[in-house]
């Protein structure tokens, strides 16, 4: 999924083309019923972002994905 992360974690999640706009805490929220419906496997495609794309896997690699163990292969 096309993943815009948000620098502000609260901004709420929106559908964008092909994904989601979004800050990490609704992102969390998202996932978590992913989770629930059975995916146990998700793909971000983090371009475009109007952040540095330095930033977003570790943002998502501190806040998100440590919530997530069976995401994590």
């Amino acid at each position: 999924m096309v993943l815009t992360l948000h620098e502000d974690p609260h901004a709420p999640a929106r559908a964008i083309r092909l994904g989601l706009g979004t800050g990490r805490n609704a992102l969390i929220e998202y996932l978590e019923t992913m989770a629930l419906l059975g995916t146990s496997h998700v793909s971000f495609n983090l371009r475009p972002n109007n952040r540095p794309v330095e930033d977003l896997p570790r943002e998502l690699a501190e806040h998100v994905l440590p919530l997530f163990p069976t995401f994590i292969t």
